[in-house]
């Protein structure tokens, strides 16, 4: 991502044994545009939108220089609302129910502090959860806008949706590139008690992912397992796959989420394909469900144009079609009628900095 350097290492910092550098970064991500949702039954809406293309962000990072190879981190960043000013939420202990909290700038996409040297990374605070990962990566539309592999890929029913992307309170540990091979492991903490009872390890989550890219060749699995007493232990496993063939860059993803009573199995088929300036974007997904919801489809298709290497525009249009006169799924707008779709398109700009 393009980003703004702000050098603080003009003089250094002084260390015990020395001078040691450290480098602070400010970065940044607005998208605003237009969407328009049509649901069956349950008419439409038009409003200013944001995240069409890309999460809005802001963020500051940076890295020490320890010396001997070792690297200290730290990464502090907030999702924001560019069309009123509004910024993100979190989640405290990984818990549905009052665990979420926001008042002015709330750094809950990611805020964490690390060490790092050959050996890999050492990540502590909240970041994404292995689990989340082959869903932006493997997915033409990633989890933005009406394209988002979100809208069959995220749990239901929505009260596990607590660390399907994110979780607070974690330990991480990131593989050095090993001849290609990848990966992440996590441990996370809901930081309740033992006089909790039962739901003492609420919150608690464990997950692993491991990949190999090579060339235009990129392969992983990932899996996730949120303990959670009222719902039942939600586990979000997952399998993706792309290769760049040029011309092309083909994309297939596979996804299953699992509750107590709840099993959705989700596979996604898609493609980049560059066109000049831009990139044309296709995906088509399928959802088969047991215990909750329905089965269910979702079409996308877009377009996303390069004005220069930190603006683009883009414009898409998607559909998602419930079955057995399902009503569960929809692109934002609820669906009524029975069996019934949702439609819409949206387009706007994405400006980095």
């Amino acid at each position: 991502m393009n980003k703004t350097s702000l050098a603080l290492a003009a003089a250094g910092l002084l260390a015990t044994t020395g001078v040691s550098a450290q480098s602070v970064e400010i970065f940044g991500l607005l998208d605003s545009g237009y969407l328009r949702v049509n649901s069956d039954g349950n008419g439409s809406v038009s409003k200013a939108n944001t995240d069409g293309n890309l999460s809005s962000r802001l963020g500051f990072r940076g890295t020490e220089d320890l010396g001997g190879g070792l690297k200290a981190g730290f990464w502090l960043e907030a999702g924001l609302n560019p069309t009123d000013g509004s910024a993100g939420t979190t989640s405290t202990t990984n818990q549905p129910g009052g665990s979420a909290g926001s008042g002015g700038l709330v750094f809950g996409r990611r805020s964490t502090v690390s060490l790092s040297n050959q050996l890999g990374e050492l990540r502590l605070g909240r970041d994404y959860t292995p689990g989340f990962w082959n869903l932006s990566v493997f997915s033409p539309f990633g989890t933005n806008g009406i394209g988002s592999t979100g809208f069959l890929f995220y749990p239901v029913p929505s009260a596990a949706r607590i660390t399907h992307v994110r979780a607070s309170n974690s330990v991480g540990y990131f593989l050095p590139k090993l001849g290609g091979f990848y990966g992440q492991a996590m441990m996370a903490f809901g930081n309740n008690p033992s006089t909790a009872g039962a739901k003492s390890d609420d919150g608690n989550v464990t997950g692993l992912r491991l990949g190999y890219e090579q060339g235009p060749f990129n392969i992983a699995v990932a899996t996730t397992r949120t303990q959670n007493v009222a719902i039942g232990n939600y586990k979000q496993n997952n399998l993706g796959a792309s290769y760049d063939f040029g011309p092309v860059k083909a994309m297939a993803l596979w996804g299953e989420n699992v509750t107590a009573t709840t099993k959705t199995s989700t596979k996604l088929i898609g493609a980049h394909v560059p066109v000049g300036a831009g990139q044309i974007r296709v995906a088509y997904s399928t959802l088969s469900a047991k215990g909750v919801a329905n089965d269910a489809n979702h079409l996308a298709l877009g377009y996303v144009h390069n004005l220069s290497k930190r603006t683009a525009v883009y414009g898409h249009y998607a559909r998602i079609s419930n079955k057995n006169n399902g009503t569960a799924f929809d692109l934002g707008q609820g669906v009524t009628r029975a069996g019934g779709s949702s439609t819409g398109y949206e387009f706007g700009i994405r400006h980095t900095f």
